[in-house]
């Protein structure tokens, strides 16, 4: 009995480590089990190969990037990006940028990079990101989407082990849920980061079901942390849902099998499980504070924007066999669907959804009780992703509540029917090769035959949306392609079902059987997630064009880019250096207030191209507002066929069209006052056809090629450098087209001349760049700036509305608190911005002024920025709706803004409490098993 005893107490040591070291253990097995780590390996190997061994990456790029300027010039032949099935690059994006900021030492509590800065840790601390820091940004995308899919087989294969199931189906379940339609389609995104984590939540509280001691407490709170850190909060909401679910079901099947300590292993079960949820608070303090003040702060109230709630619809759930059966996204033509095709499709793999029919139906009739309360609980949790994904009721409304309705996000619950079809997937291969189960083939017929009839039964259940499906299928003519891409799910079945009868017929033996069925629901999820997700060569990636140097060129210390459209696109600014007024992040209600007082649908859904946080400002916006003035716009961008700002001089009535494919199209014209900026000229295009136009004056030439569709037919805008150029200058113009005649139209006037006005500089702007992209200076705006006069005004809008209607130049502020100012500048005060310096965490300005004035920072209001003026504290206001000001006395001041974050004491002092405690409970632990194991050595002798 002492040697039994003691034999128990070396086990517990032993497994306590692998419990600890989690994603690691699966490095420790012996040799006649690593055959599953390599095949692991493998698969994603192969799975990445494009990315970790052709030299390229995940592109960072963005959904616009076929028609954005400047970089669809400077495209290589053959460049295509698959955008689908959302964009690669985001609101979450800041990490490559972030890693270079770190690796060269400029690290800081605050990110200026986009839309008047945010918090660098906005975005948390996703465990899989800290690849970023490790390798180029080029590289680091791919590397890090590898790393999270290993860890998601990883995980998922110890917590299945963890329930005495074979190697071949721990596998089988990690590769069914590392590839599956969740993990694949938030590839880039932090949902799949939380949702890798899953199993190892899972397998931590089974063994603390199991095995209540106060050290396993650590595991859970580790991955739970990690699952906050990882900053997806809707997500993680459904991970500790289905760990909850879990729990449900098998702690009363645990209770029932102890006989005299019930009680007692309640007690610790629950103090354990206590401990682990004061772990996971504790280890996540910095987060869950910083995060929650930075939603506090942000406009959220978009949130209710989208009538496309929850859930996706039944139908969608035809998608869990064939993902390109609705036609959204990188399988076969798109041509069904209201909303994104990572939201709605249900992708399990049709192998993996027979083997999960087997495992699930049959698995209530495992021998083992605590299998047996696993597969219900893991039926549970699938069921529960179903119901809140796809069917709806009443548990569907407060989910809402909790996790948010935006966009359909509520069908993002399919992650728990994900995961329990990869588990039951699982037992449907353990159900196959024995291992735990009775391996008869009378008992295996049965199983198959009940789970045949159950599928059987849904096939039917489905046909009326099968009859939907294939009546609009055959509407749009697209029947043949999207069967095409449904081949490979299909001979998968085929192939699971014949690997079913050879078992049962025993043609087979068990271990080739389960490595057979590793092989095809290998081969199927990796025909799905292979051509998903944008992977190309380094040549094709994004990079920094000749406009982004004369950007940053032009633009002094803080000031921001903005522009029509989507030029410059924000978050392609982000990794290149470039601050964008635009910002694709959250802002705040003041910010956005701006952005809708200059361009009132530059946030609009359904207006433009726009989303509560990718704004869109339209071709009509205009550019002298002082909005962008207050927003330190110093360089605006636009389309290189844009009509850049100034006065306009109407072409001449037009008397006819002439065909530029057939003769030579001329005009002379004589340069306007302000120099020539650009030559319009009016055409209609039947069909697409090219145009080519020359521009001589002073010396100076132009020439551009530019393909005109019939949309593009009315004024076209051919821009010039030319603001230098004196009044009355002789300007010639020359058109032609190299199409084939009959395309196209141009205006002439009577005497056969081309008919032509032309925009003149004669504005405060000056536009300095032309070709792939208009980049206009702006001279009004300043990163910092004073002002002697202020307009009190607390409420968002109307501050920003009030900006709005400043004149031009106008040395006024609105600010909500009253400064003792009066409310109109005076014509002859004195005020002058010495000297500006920043870095990421401060702004030191120097100002000189001959009255009580109000010094004006261009930097988003957060809380955590103090102010000091010559050294001494002082308050700081909201100026202009969203940015900061301090009051300043007459004479010369040095004025310093500093950013740390609120709390930062409390919340690090939290995180070192936590791990502190955790450190401690596994030090106890291990001393208590190494003397354990001591004292059964010497027992021994």
């Amino acid at each position: 009995m002492v040697t039994r005893r003691h034999a128990g107490r070396r086990h517990e040591a032993s497994e306590w480590v692998a419990v600890t070291i989690a994603c690691a253990a699966m490095a420790k097995v012996s040799a006649a089990s690593s055959l599953p780590v390599l095949v692991a390996v493998g698969v994603v190997l192969f799975a990445f190969w494009p990315a970790l061994l052709g030299g390229g990456s995940f592109v960072p790029g963005d959904v616009v990037i076929e028609h954005s300027a400047p970089f669809d010039s400077y495209k290589s032949e053959g460049f295509f990006v698959e955008s689908s099935p959302g964009e690669s690059i985001n609101i979450h994006s800041h990490w490559a940028p972030l890693a270079e900021d770190v690796r060269s030492g400029e690290v800081g509590w605050w990110n200026p990079d986009l839309a008047g800065g945010q918090p660098t840790m906005k975005g948390g601390l996703p465990v899989f990101n800290l690849g970023y820091l490790a390798v180029p940004g080029w590289f680091a995308p791919g590397l890090v989407a590898a790393i999270r899919s290993l860890a998601a087989i990883g995980l998922t294969y110890g917590f299945v082990r963890s329930l005495g199931l074979s190697p071949q189906s721990a596998l089988v379940g990690g590769v069914a849920y590392a590839f599956c339609g969740f993990m694949v389609s938030w590839m880039n995104w932090p949902h799949s980061s939380v949702a890798a984590m899953f199993p190892g939540l899972m397998w931590a509280v089974e063994r603390l079901i199991r095995d209540p001691k106060l050290w396993r407490a650590v595991p859970i709170g580790a991955v739970v942390a990690a699952m906050v850190w990882s900053n997806f909060p809707q997500v993680t909401v459904y991970g500790l849902l289905a760990a909850l679910v879990y729990f449900g079901f098998r702690l009363p099947t645990e209770l029932r099998l102890r006989d005299r300590d019930k009680l007692h292993h309640l007690k610790s079960v629950l103090v354990s499980g206590l401990l682990a949820v004061l772990l996971s608070v504790l280890f996540t303090a910095p987060h869950l504070i910083g995060f929650s003040q930075y939603l506090d702060w942000a406009d959220t109230s978009y949130r209710g924007w989208s009538s496309f709630g929850s859930p996706a619809g039944v139908e969608y759930l035809l998608t869990a066999v064939a993902p390109a059966i609705w036609g959204h996204g990188s399988f076969g033509p798109r041509w069904f669907g209201e909303s994104g095709w990572n939201e709605p499709h249900a992708y399990v793999g049709f192998s993996v959804f027979l083997l999960a029919l087997l495992g699930l139906v049959t698995g209530t009739h495992h021998l083992d009780k605590r299998c047996r309360s696993a597969v219900i609980g893991i039926s549970a949790i699938s069921g529960l992703g179903l119901l809140i994904a796809y069917i709806g009721g009443p548990l569907t409304e407060p989910l809402r509540q909790v996790a948010g309705d935006l966009f359909g996000d509520m069908a993002r619950a399919k992650v728990l029917w994900n995961l329990g079809i990869a588990v039951g997937a699982a037992f449907g291969v353990e159900r196959l090769v024995g291992g735990t189960w009775s391996a008869s083939s009378t008992s295996l017929k049965r199983g198959a035959l009940v789970a045949a009839l159950l599928g059987v039964v849904l096939a039917v259940a489905y046909l009326p949306f099968g009859a939907v499906w294939f009546d609009a299928v055959t509407d749009e003519g697209v029947l043949r392609q999207v069967l095409a891409v449904s081949i490979v799910p299909a001979l998968s079945a085929i192939a699971v079902a014949v690997l079913v009868l050879a078992r049962i017929r025993g043609w087979l033996t068990t271990s080739a059987v389960g490595w057979a069925l590793v092989a095809i629901v290998g081969y199927e999820m990796l025909s799905f997630m292979m051509p998903v997700h944008t992977v190309t060569e380094r040549d094709r990636q994004l990079t920094a064009t000749p406009a982004h140097k004369t950007a940053r060129e032009l633009l002094d210390a803080g000031q921001r880019l903005s522009g029509e459209g989507w030029t410059f696109f924000p978050s392609t600014n982000a990794l290149f250096d470039i601050d964008d007024a635009r910002g694709q992040l959250l802002k705040s209600p003041g910010y956005n207030a701006l952005l809708r007082a200059g361009a009132p649908d530059s946030l609009t859904v359904g207006k433009g191209r726009a989303t509560p946080t990718w704004p869109y400002l339209p071709f009509d916006t205009d550019i002298a507002s002082p909005v962008w003035d207050a927003m330190a716009v110093g360089v605006w961008a636009q389309f290189p066929n844009s009509q850049p700002p100034g006065s306009v001089i109407e072409p001449p009535v037009a008397v006819v069209g002439s065909d530029p494919a057939g003769e030579l199209l001329t005009a002379s014209l004589s340069s306007p006052r302000g120099g020539l900026r650009a030559v319009l000229v009016e055409v209609v295009a039947n069909t697409a056809a090219e145009i080519d136009v020359q521009i001589n004056a002073a010396g100076k030439q132009s020439h551009e090629h530019r393909l005109l569709t019939p949309e593009d037919s009315g004024i076209q805008s051919f821009a010039f450098l030319g603001e230098d150029i004196p009044a009355a200058t002789p300007v010639e113009i020359r058109l032609t087209s190299p199409s084939a005649p009959g395309l196209l139209l141009v205006a002439v006037e009577e005497s056969g001349e081309l008919a032509a006005g032309m925009v003149a500089g004669d504005d405060e702007f000056s536009l300095v760049r032309t070709g792939d992209v208009l980049l206009i200076e702006r001279p009004n705006a300043a990163f910092v700036r004073l002002a002697d006069a202020a307009l009190v005004e607390a409420e968002p809008q109307r501050a920003a509305e009030a900006v709005a209607s400043r004149k031009v130049g106008e040395r006024s502020v609105v600010v909500d608190t009253d400064l003792g100012l009066p409310a109109t500048p005076s014509v002859d005060a004195e005020l002058e911005v010495v000297s500006v310096s920043r870095d990421r965490d401060r702004v030191e300005t120097v100002v000189r002024t001959d009255r009580d004035a109000v010094v004006v920072i261009s930097v988003s209001d957060y809380p955590g920025w103090s102010a000091t003026v010559d050294g001494q504290g002082a308050e700081i206001v909201t100026a202009d709706a969203a940015f900061m000001a301090v009051a300043v006395p007459e004479g010369k001041h040095l004025v310093t803004l500093t950013f740390r974050p609120q709390h930062l004491r409390v919340s690090l002092l939290l995180a070192a409490l936590g791990i502190a405690l955790a450190v401690g409970l596994l030090a106890v632990a291990g001393i208590r098993r190494i003397s354990a194991a001591i004292l059964s050595g010497s027992e021994a002798r």
